[in-house]
């Protein structure tokens, strides 16, 4: 009957051993699961700064594009209102060149039908 209060400590003892080893065993699996989900986490945070990137060029090849064709268009528009005035003056010399025919015909008019 002396054995039995060191057996009763024993199998305490071991059973918090066991516990022990159990719960060990739950801390490493679930260690082991969140060293898994922060490797997927990195993967996941390196592939959102990859396509960060990819726009980031995306949107600079699209700035780049965009100075172009705005560059084209200047040289377009101020190429045009050359042409426009180009053809205002040509307009005002056929107009000039008008008045001064109709003067010729009212006096040619004037001279040989009356």
């Amino acid at each position: 009957m002396k054995l039995l209060p060191f057996i009763h400590a024993f199998l305490i003892g071991a059973s918090f051993l066991l516990a022990s080893c159990d719960r060990q065993k739950q801390l490493l699996r679930e260690k082991e699961r969140l060293e898994a989900e922060y490797k997927q986490t990195v993967v996941e945070i390196q592939t959102i700064e990859q396509r960060m990137l990819a726009l980031g060029s995306q949107v600079a090849t699209a700035s780049v594009n965009l100075e172009r064709q705005a560059s084209a268009a200047e040289q377009k528009a101020a190429y045009l209102q050359s042409e426009v005035g180009s053809l205002e003056g040509r307009v005002k010399a056929l107009e000039d060149a008008s008045k001064e025919f109709a003067s010729k015909v009212d006096a040619y008019k004037a001279k040989y039908l009356r």
